[in-house]
């Protein structure tokens, strides 16, 4: 039987490890931390024993290779005790096209 959590993900999910710098308003934190996976629709970043909460809105922005940066805001999806899975709220078009290469290229590698 399919993961019912990967049946209801809407983007293909690309295997990364990828350094993304956070910035919690609520509490003006700033947290450096490595992403898991990546889609074009959010990514699952590698944080222990996460002190956030689901609905959280946070601003990243990580290094897309070449001095290219991904910058923008997601909100907090999911929580566990490995991290935090969060959905992109706002990507300008640049970066929407960055994090649709980095899958593309991470999937093509396998």
């Amino acid at each position: 039987m399919a993961d019912d959590q990967e049946e209801r993900r809407r983007h293909q999910r690309a295997p990364v490890d990828l350094r993304v710098s956070l910035r919690f308003p609520s509490v003006q934190q700033f947290l450096s931390a490595y992403a898991g996976d990546v889609s074009e629709g959010g990514m699952f970043i590698r944080l222990e024993n996460p002190q956030h909460r689901v609905g959280e809105v946070v601003t990243l922005q990580f290094d897309a290779g070449k001095e290219r940066i991904v910058h923008g805001t997601a909100r907090i999806v999911r929580i566990d005790p490995a991290g935090i899975g969060v959905e992109f709220v706002e990507l300008d078009s640049v970066s929407q096209q960055l994090v649709e290469m980095i899958v593309r290229i991470k999937l093509a590698a396998g």
